[in-house]
């Protein structure tokens, strides 16, 4: 038996008559209002009052809003333009831990920042039998205890890499000095090794390892428990503030263009720009380290976001197409300043540009 067919002028009718009713589940009255728009509607509202004898630990910012650097040139105004979202993109390398060496220094660059990376290397020193005797997390210094290496057998690794590297001497102190890399949100971790067979009476840390291979082995071995993420202590408080001030960093002000400031000796600002520059894939078309001028080629778009195709990368025409400009470091009070300049070597550039380039250029240094 057949089902009765329903008319279709019934269907038609009643479809018309629940459109109006769509309202009711949409809309700005229905149960499933759009609200992506409410944050345009929102204004602030003063801080409750919360009364004297109460406690107001409970009470705090929902959705705080962290303070943005550079952002007070913007606020001194009433009418201005936001600026672009820095173009940051890091690789997949920089998440790793890297042992980096410069003419005949060597120390560790590890991807979080200071206060992470603190207390992992106590706990490597714990975890060796290695007692601190001095901590001082503001000025990044954690100093050893004396070690005594007596005989070539040894189950943890400090005093086995001592006894075999560091020679016939029998005490030993280490020195590891903390600070914030260059690079945003990276720590770097240098070693000072002291070793001495008479009495340990006040001797002076030295400028250089008393034992270079001992340093090196020492440094790997730390490179490798910090990148298994072995012994991870949580976070240190007191190590927060270690280096306050960075190794780098993009100052801009509203009277002033803004500079990339390095407080680095020339030569390694040099090489850090030098290595930023391949890191990020722009090209550079001339470089005079005496004068302190990098002539580049900037592509814009290369640092939105985009996949790059098969054939750019096989044929890339980047170095044609991007705008020439010139990267100059000078002198600063604290070190050295990387400015941005046009190919005429003139203060020409946009603000925004130049401060783009300083930050693709402090991203991806090492």
């Amino acid at each position: 038996m057949k089902s009765p067919l329903i008319p279709r002028a019934f269907v038609l009718a009643l479809m018309t008559a629940l459109l109006p009713g769509c309202s009711w589940f949409g809309g700005d009255d229905g149960w499933f209002r759009d609200r992506s728009d409410d944050y345009r509607e929102a204004r602030p509202v003063p801080p409750p009052v919360i009364p004297s004898d109460l406690d107001d630990m409970a009470i705090g910012e929902a959705m705080f809003i962290p303070e943005v650097p550079g952002m007070d040139r913007y606020l001194e105004d009433d009418d201005f333009e936001l600026p672009r979202p820095a173009t940051l993109f890091a690789r997949e390398e920089d998440r790793g831990v890297r042992i980096q060496r410069f003419a005949d220094a060597s120390w560790v660059v590890a991807p979080d920042p200071p206060s992470l990376v603190w207390p992992r290397i106590i706990q490597f020193l714990a975890d060796n039998g290695v007692a601190v005797a001095q901590e001082q997390p503001e000025a990044g210094i954690l100093e050893t205890q004396w070690i005594e290496v007596r005989g070539d057998r040894f189950r943890d690794i400090v005093r086995s890499v001592l006894a075999e590297e560091a020679g016939d001497v029998p005490l030993h102190r280490l020195r590891l000095d903390v600070g914030q890399a260059v690079r945003r949100g990276a720590t770097e971790i240098s070693l000072t090794h002291l070793g001495t067979d008479g009495m340990p009476v006040d001797l002076p840390w030295p400028e250089r390892s008393t034992s270079a291979r001992a340093e090196e082995v020492l440094l790997n071995e730390l490179a490798g428990y910090l990148a298994a993420e072995v012994g991870q202590a949580g976070i240190s408080l007191r190590a927060q503030n270690i280096a306050a001030e960075p190794k780098a960093e993009v100052l801009a002000g509203r009277d002033r263009p803004p500079v990339l400031r390095f407080r680095l000796d020339y030569d390694r600002a040099w090489a850090t720009i030098a290595t930023a520059l391949n890191n990020a894939d722009i090209p550079v078309l001339d470089s005079d380290s005496l004068a302190g001028s990098y002539q580049i080629s900037f592509d814009e778009r290369q640092f939105r976001g985009e996949e790059m195709g098969w054939f750019r990368r096989t044929f890339s025409f980047r170095a044609r197409g991007g705008e020439e400009l010139e990267l100059k470091l000078e002198p600063a009070d604290d070190g050295f300043d990387l400015r941005v300049l046009g190919p005429d070597g003139q203060q020409n550039v946009g603000r925004e540009q130049a401060e783009q380039v300083l930050n693709i250029v402090r991203e991806f240094a090492s």
